[in-house]
């Protein structure tokens, strides 16, 4: 048997017969404040050019004061 990833575009035979397809894999990604911090202003604007991300980098820094001051 082969060992690969399941994503959303597998698809797989159910040992009773039939096709098993995936909906969702259940994994996800989420930038926390220590991925945005140590991300590169200038290769974030390549991605999105309509984010100011040094704006976003303050704006999430100062989230926690909004929440826990």
């Amino acid at each position: 048997m082969d060992k690969s990833c399941v994503t959303e575009v597998s698809e797989l035979t159910c040992s009773t017969g039939g096709k098993i397809t995936i909906f969702k894999h259940g994994q996800q990604s989420e930038a926390g404040k220590s991925q945005v911090k140590k991300a590169d202003a200038r290769e974030q604007h390549i991605y999105n050019p309509i984010i100011d991300f040094e704006e976003f980098k303050e704006e999430t820094n100062d989230t926690d004061q909004l929440y826990y001051s």
